[in-house]
């Protein structure tokens, strides 16, 4: 499977909800960094933590949560995805940055701008 590939099917995965899928193309040591200036912002290591930590969480930080992969864009081992995310009706796009490794997913981090968005959490 191709850098690509891998982070094309975590996020069917996540589409699908089927996190034992996604999570089984992350690295033992994967790390995803949510900027401070985002709900949920932090540090989370691992799978395990990223599912039950941040994904667990969206139902209740953003209600009516959609994203949708727009595009694509692979350069080395660092995969791109454009996309746009609905929450409460509002729509908003952003980028996402994953690193792969030797197959797996190493590293993620979110550039998406949520200030506009409705939210329950606090920002």
């Amino acid at each position: 499977m191709t850098n690509l590939e891998v982070i094309q099917t975590i996020y069917q995965a996540f589409g699908e909800g089927d996190f034992q899928k996604m999570a089984s193309l992350f690295s033992p040591d994967w790390v995803g960094t949510v900027p401070e200036s985002q709900p949920m912002s932090g540090t989370y290591r691992g799978a395990e933590a990223f599912i039950t930590q941040f994904i667990s969480n969206i139902p209740t930080t953003w209600p009516g949560f959609q994203m949708e992969p727009i595009a694509f864009y692979e350069s080395g081992n660092t995969v791109f995805v454009h996309h746009k995310i609905t929450i409460g009706g509002k729509t908003s796009e952003g980028i996402h940055m994953s690193v792969v490794k030797e197959g797996k997913a190493i590293s993620w981090q979110p550039f998406d701008d949520t200030s506009h968005l409705t939210s329950t959490a606090s920002v």
